[in-house]
Order: C-alpha cells, then structure tokens, then sequence
C-alpha cells in the first residue's frame, strides 16, 4: 500500500505543477497582448496646468509619456534605441488620464520612407472608434475619437524622450468652424 500512495502522491504533485505552470503561463500571455504605449506622467504638474482657464470645449490637459520601444530609432552613438513597431492584429494600451484608459487593435501598420510611421486602429468595444498615432524622428501625434462619450483626446510629443501632452475635449462643445 505504502508504494501505490507514493505514486499516487507523485501523480497529485504533477497535476499540480501541470496546474499552476498553465495558469501562470495564461496571465502572462494575456498581460503580453497588451503593449502599454502611453501613460500619466507628472499628475501634479499636470493639475496645476489644469488650474490655468482652458477654451470651454477643452474639460482637462496632462502630462504622458510614450514608450521609448516605439520610438524612432536614435543616431547617437552612446543611445542605440531600436524601434519596435507593432503589427496589425496587436492590441495596445493608451492610458491617457489616471481614469482613462484605452485598449486599441492596430488595424493597420505604415512605414514611410522618411522613417514616420502610422498606426490607425479601432478602441475594443466601442462601435463607432477611432485611433490614429503618427511617430516621426520630431514628434508624436495621437488622436482618439470615443463618440461612446462623446470624447476627442489629442495626445503630441518629442520623440527625442516620448515625453507629451494630452487635451481632454467634450465633442459636443466644439466651436464651429468658419471658412
């Protein structure tokens, strides 16, 4: 008997195992699928740009950082930075303010010769979604349209450093446009 508990003993323990190395392996494919690309930086310094009058359309501005791998790549030899680009079907993480945040599916992927490049992609669960984020060797432009909220976020930067900022704005309050 003591021989067939000891296997059995051996098998639970390898059931285990088996259990928890497929559960850890699941979390950190999940946490892999989404690439954080922009987060808060600086928020005291972002409220107390906050406190300045803003245009009536505009609710908020902050500080963010984007991530130095998808940076372009730098000529200085002491900073050998390499870009990585994300491919179509990858899903990105935009967390423009503390309380918000974005998961984007890049629906397509530009290089151009100059070295800019263009990713467009569409938020996850929204209906009618847009997301544009344009990288060059000067600066970044990110634009997200949540028509769910009735939300445009502007997000620009240096792409020397991924620093930025991002301009909250309520849709409705727009002003016209006049030609």
């Amino acid at each position: 008997m003591d021989i067939i508990e000891r296997i059995f003993n051996f098998r639970q323990s390898i059931l285990i195992f088996i259990s928890i190395l497929a559960f850890a392996l699941q979390i950190s494919t999940v946490q892999a699928a989404n690439r954080l690309l922009v987060w808060p930086a600086e928020e005291g310094a972002a409220q107390a740009k906050a406190k300045a009058v803003l245009p009536s359309h505009e609710i908020r501005k902050g500080k963010v950082v984007l991530s130095q791998d998808i940076l372009p790549a730098m000529d200085k030899k002491q900073n050998r930075r390499v870009q990585v680009v994300p491919s179509k079907g990858d899903t990105l993480s935009l967390n423009l303010f503390r309380d918000i945040v974005y998961d984007v599916k890049v629906d397509s992927v530009i290089r151009n010769t100059d070295g800019t490049l263009m990713l467009n992609g569409i938020l996850k669960n929204h209906k009618i979604r847009t997301v544009i984020i344009t990288i060059g060797s000067d600066g970044y432009i990110i634009t997200v349209q949540d028509m769910n909220k009735a939300r445009h976020y502007r997000v620009s930067g240096s792409s020397a450093d991924g620093s930025g900022f991002v301009t909250e704005i309520d849709m409705h309050k727009i002003p016209p446009v006049i030609r």
